[in-house]
């Protein structure tokens, strides 16, 4: 994989995250890095998170930027630590060789991404922020703090149709008719599993909070790295380890835009 150069200042505000995940974005395209699919997705969901920020969307925008910006973090730590050829977490691993080896299909590619930074970071990043303000275990700041963790399901609902039409745009002419032929199927089912996978976030929070002592909380951590890489095995095998002719296919289908 060609080096793709990620900023070594870390980002203050979300105004810059945006700033940087452009820049990376564009130097993921120009180099035909498979990878620029989710850093397409993540930026897209970044931007609409501002805005709401702005707009009084959540009962606490102040807390919810910490969270953001240092979500991402975690997304540009994990591609220098796998370019570096250090240790990476598991789930990132995965998705980065996928896109390395260029035989995924986009979704794939997309959902990979999605996987790794929800699955696997996010809990690590909720807990990493409610610790240090001694949220936990503050039933009432906890509520409150939740109530803003699960109006991002509404965002996310929101952007399903942007993203749909950004990657047709960009990456897979087809996911259109996809679209077309799906009606809101494919709306509905996407707002569902992000629904869940956020409440199994902040769960796994929780979890990271609550431990006695520091070999709890690896133990806890290994577990969420285990299940973040057992959902993102099941992304990149299923259906296409039973149909290998479909896989062999998408090369010639990444190449001309198609799916």
């Amino acid at each position: 994989m060609k080096y793709i150069s990620t900023p070594e200042k870390q980002a203050e505000s979300l105004e810059e995250v945006i700033e940087l995940m452009t820049e990376h974005l564009h130097a993921l395209q120009r180099s035909d890095d498979y990878r620029s699919v989710f850093q397409h997705v993540y930026l897209l969901m970044t931007q609409e998170m501002q805005l709401r920020l702005e707009s009084g969307f959540f009962e606490d925008p102040v807390w919810m930027e910490r969270v953001l910006v240092r979500f991402a973090h975690y997304y540009f730590n994990a591609v220098n630590t796998y370019e570096a050829d250090l240790h990476c977490a598991p789930a990132w691993k995965l998705a980065f060789q996928v896109a390395e080896e260029k035989r995924s299909f986009v979704l794939q590619d997309a959902l990979l991404g999605i996987n790794a930074h929800i699955n696997r970071d996010l809990p690590m990043v909720l807990h990493k922020i409610l610790d240090e303000d001694q949220t936990w275990p503050n039933a009432r700041r906890m509520l409150h703090r939740r109530r803003d963790h699960e109006r991002i399901n509404d965002v996310l609902g929101d952007l399903v149709d942007i993203v749909q039409d950004e990657l047709t745009k960009h990456y897979a002419r087809l996911l259109h008719w996809i679209d077309f032929i799906m009606g809101r199927n494919d709306e509905t089912l996407s707002s569902y599993f992000m629904a869940n996978y956020r409440t199994n976030v902040w769960y796994n929070a929780e979890l990271l909070l609550d431990v006695s002592d520091e070999t709890e909380f690896k133990k806890q951590q290994e577990r969420i790295d285990e299940e973040a890489y057992r959902i993102g095995l099941q992304i990149a095998n299923s259906p296409f380890s039973k149909y290998r002719f479909v896989k062999n296919l998408a090369p010639f289908m990444r190449r001309y835009h198609w799916f």
